[in-house]
């Protein structure tokens, strides 16, 4: 039997943010799926009944050096308090293996580990 491709199985996203409901301007969820330059980042934005999100590859998330965010998601970023992930980004579309780095900030910050989600591949 062949070995199923990324794009045919359930893919590990580590939830990086979470804002409440009714934050401004919409509640924000960010999660990463940490795969080197072919991570993935899951944006869900709005209140949960009729939030709207999707996948992004990880490089239309960085601007066009790779060396910082794209300006696009800017908004996302300041709302859910997420600029420190940003060096693990660049890190990671470098093809830096640093998940066990990004969990242990996200535990210093929150005192727990990550909510993991799976998802299968959507998008380009």
């Amino acid at each position: 039997m062949a070995r199923k491709r990324s794009r045919d199985r359930q893919l590990p996203f580590f939830v990086m943010a979470r804002t409440e409901h009714g934050h401004y301007p919409h509640p924000v969820e960010v999660a990463v799926h940490p795969d080197g330059a072919s991570s993935r980042l899951s944006f869900s934005i709005g209140p949960h009944a009729a939030n709207a999100g999707g996948q992004i590859a990880l490089a239309r998330v960085l601007d066009e050096q790779r060396t910082g965010l794209n300006p696009m998601f800017a908004t996302e970023f300041d709302v859910a308090e997420l600029h420190w992930l940003v060096p693990f980004l660049v890190r990671l579309q470098a093809g830096e293996d640093v998940n066990d780095e990004m969990v242990a900030a996200y535990a210093t910050r929150h005192g727990r580990s990550p909510e993991v989600l799976w998802q299968e591949h959507h998008g380009d």
